[in-house]
């Protein structure tokens, strides 16, 4: 099937693959039947886009960021239908619907890339990417869930959105792990302390700082609660901003 389309093709091919549930998350907002059914056609026709992008490279689409931005929107997606079971986190579809489907038109944007670098081919590698972006799933819900909670003021809200954090913090922290072994494989050595490694790193102690900080009475609910989100913020910018605002070797993260 992809054999005989031509390069054009192809590209135009996953870019409506992905725009499609992209328009389908969308018009999950709908309220009742209406709204799950399109948001789980949507994480259906989601999941089926991605199997179709590992059966092309024959491994799993995790290598460049047209496949990585749409496997973080899907994640976060999954997080949201394990959520919205219970009644009370279905309003989080406000915020995580809309950031669904942005992720999923910032990911059409990209051209899908179909080689795939030697030291990439590397089950360290495969698991970094993807804790690293299972991660990203659970941050961006957190987020969400803070949102609701700046507005709701239900203290549910803060400790759904704590919760979340912690799932994305533990998965993120075995993807520094499995990252470091790749990278000691690839290139010799645990660690670079370019500025993309170092905003890493910064990350991981700042999402620490707010698991903590969640803990002292005197900063538990708003101010906790603010942090969490602003940390979802600096996720964001390490992975759109180094390279781009920040100049960095690469180092194919």
């Amino acid at each position: 099937m992809f054999c005989s389309m031509s390069d054009d093709s192809r590209s135009l091919y996953y870019i409506f693959m992905l725009l499609i549930p992209a328009a389908l998350y969308a018009m999950g907002l709908m309220e009742g039947k209406s709204g799950r059914y399109f948001f789980l056609s949507g994480i259906v026709l989601h999941l089926i886009t991605i199997l179709l992008r590992g059966l092309e490279l024959g491994t799993l689409p995790l290598t460049e960021k047209h496949d990585n931005i749409s496997f973080m929107a899907f994640c976060t997606a999954a997080a949201f239908w394990y959520l919205q079971k219970n009644s009370k986190y279905r309003s989080l579809g406000v915020t995580v619907l809309p950031l669904v489907s942005v992720l999923l038109c910032i990911a059409a944007a990209y051209e899908p890339i179909n080689t795939i670098p030697p030291l990439q081919r590397s089950l360290w590698f495969y698991l970094h990417m993807l804790f690293y972006f299972s991660s990203y799933g659970f941050f961006g819900i957190s987020a969400c869930v803070g949102i609701s909670y700046l507005i709701r003021r239900e203290a549910d809200d803060e400790i759904q959105q704590y919760q979340a954090a912690a799932y994305g913090w533990i998965l993120f922290s075995v993807a520094l792990i499995t990252g470091s072994i790749w990278f000691f494989v690839a290139y010799g050595t645990y660690w670079l302390w370019t500025s993309r490694e170092l905003w890493t790193a910064l990350a991981w102690f700042f999402y620490g700082l707010y698991l903590h900080a969640r803990m002292m009475r005197g900063l538990r609910g708003m101010p906790a609660s603010v942090l969490g989100i602003a940390g979802f913020a600096v996720m964001l910018f390490i992975y759109f901003g180094i390279g781009r605002i920040i100049p960095s070797p690469p180092t194919q993260l």
